[in-house]
């Protein structure tokens, strides 16, 4: 298992490093525009990570279940169960550390944005300090950023899940279908569609404090935690079924 998640950080190594370096270097140059351009990078990183992210973990499968040069993956003696699972460890590790990296960027800009604003820098206490700007700006803090940011990577998380099994139906039941493709798309929007029904229907059944926000009223952060557990709960959940469900495909019908 640890063989095969070295195996992708390996493969996506000078990737990692470019889009590191960029962000780096777009910050030093945003940093000389002020407040504004350190607000904008705040903004802007997230975003487009994002988008990134999303792109690199669904390519990181695609590739490897729909190009020759992924074939020799299945070829080693590894099970199914390991090979998808250690694609999600991955996704895991590399969505843990783009949080990470965020939120060291949002104590480096929120820094300078204090600094700029004519506040003494104490190093000692630039979380309090950071802390304080967003809630006096935004009535949040950083412990409202972590669990939101935390919620976001499993709902990923679980959407990939659904894109990974819709991938290995494609190369597995519908391997021999002349419209398998389109038969898997439809399984993925089906498979989306289904999981958001029962997941309204489950919330909905619960106290209304587990599921309902009123956006003109102030939560603590571990209110926020409270308020979405049953959503993490859920992504959680559906990441394992599926998960072992692509596992089984992959161990008993796939046909490279």
């Amino acid at each position: 298992m640890f063989n095969l998640i070295k195996y992708e950080f390996v493969k996506k190594y000078k990737l990692i490093l470019i889009t590191l370096i960029s962000s780096v270097v777009l910050d030093l140059y945003l940093f000389t525009k002020g407040i504004g351009g350190s607000s904008i990078f705040l903004v802007l990183f997230p975003t487009v990570m994002s988008i990134l992210y999303t792109v690199d973990v669904i390519k990181m499968y695609g590739d490897d279940i729909n190009k020759k040069s992924g074939y020799m993956l299945f070829m080693t003696p590894n099970s199914g169960y390991k090979i998808i699972v250690s694609k999600l460890i991955t996704a895991v590790i590399e969505g843990l550390a783009i949080l990470l990296i965020f939120f060291i960027f949002i104590l480096i800009n929120g820094s300078y944005i204090n600094y700029l604003s004519g506040v003494n820098i104490n190093f000692n206490d630039i979380v309090y300090m950071v802390n304080r700007l967003m809630t006096g700006n935004l009535g949040i803090n950083l412990g409202h950023i972590l669990t939101f940011s935390l919620t976001g990577l499993l709902i990923l998380i679980s959407f990939f899940t659904t894109v990974y099994t819709a991938m290995t139906i494609r190369k597995s039941i519908f391997s021999e279908m002349k419209f398998g493709g389109v038969l898997s798309f439809a399984i993925f929007l089906l498979l989306n569609w289904g999981i958001s029904r029962l997941s309204s229907w489950i919330l909905d059944t619960l106290p209304s404090s587990y599921n309902s926000f009123i956006f003109s009223d102030l939560y603590t952060a571990s209110e926020w935690f409270r308020m979405l557990l049953p959503a993490n709960a859920l992504s959680i959940i559906q990441s394992i079924i599926l998960t072992l469900c692509s596992g089984y495909l992959l161990e008993k019908k796939i046909n490279l």
